[in-house]
């Protein structure tokens, strides 16, 4: 953890320091913007300030470890999604994908707030790229014959809506379960609507009213994609 102004040596140290984004965490999630003082962590994590000060220089540097935990976990919750094998196909993968992102968000409600206040410059642009970043090698598995600007431009789709919509699911209480419903079928509906399967009539009839951009295929390894493999040809 790049932020740090002492490198925890034992058991009882680190406990410190999860308390300390435990609390950030909290008060982000709680407030849906980044905007604590220190004596309002220190509370919030049950210790003093000095305490806070000793292993943080500034609030700034809290919330950057924040994200930086978060991106990876992110990107921990979504492996098994983007692992996933040749044949399973893309609303399958959307299903598991939205299952991980609500159980990731579960256990760091801030992720949300960081990454809808991301962009490009804000405190949480770090999870909000590499949230992008792991639904381009999803849309890239899916259509792999699509051009970057096309893969881009459906990636940031995906995750606008996704951002959104987990803003209502973390304020749903126990209604959660019926937004990550909502949400497959949204993300499920919007994708196929955009790559329906060769067979689907969108292809042949002209007055199909929403016109597909191109046929996909199935959930190809992401790995393939990552670390293609070695050409055997001889030079």
């Amino acid at each position: 953890m790049h932020e740090l102004r002492n490198a925890p040596r034992q058991r009882r140290s680190q406990k410190s320091i999860d308390a300390i984004l435990d609390a950030a965490e909290w008060l982000i999630s709680e407030r849906g913007q980044v905007n604590f003082t220190a004596n309002e962590l220190s509370s919030a994590a049950g210790m003093s300030v000095g305490r806070v000060y000793y292993w943080f220089p500034d609030i700034p540097s809290v919330v950057n470890a924040l994200v930086e935990r978060g991106v990876a976990r992110l990107s921990e919750a979504l492996a098994s999604v983007l692992a996933g094998g040749a044949d399973v196909e893309m609303s399958v993968a959307l299903e598991r994908g939205v299952d991980a992102m609500c159980k990731f968000v579960d256990d760091n409600p801030s992720a949300v707030s960081l990454c809808l206040t991301g962009g490009t410059e804000g405190p949480g642009h770090l999870l909000f790229d590499r949230m992008l970043a792991l639904t381009r090698l999803l849309v890239q598995a899916k259509v792999p014959d699509a051009p970057e600007a096309e893969v881009m431009l459906v990636a940031r789709a995906l995750v606008s809506i996704t951002l959104g919509m987990l803003l209502g699911y973390l304020s749903a209480g126990e209604s959660r379960h019926l937004v990550r419903k909502e949400l497959v079928y949204v993300l499920s509906a919007w994708m196929r609507a955009r790559y329906p399967p060769a067979g689907d009539r969108a292809w042949t009839d002209p007055t199909y009213p929403i016109r597909p951009s191109r046929i996909p295929t199935k959930f190809v390894q992401v790995q393939r994609l990552v670390h293609p493999p070695l050409s055997t040809e001889q030079s």
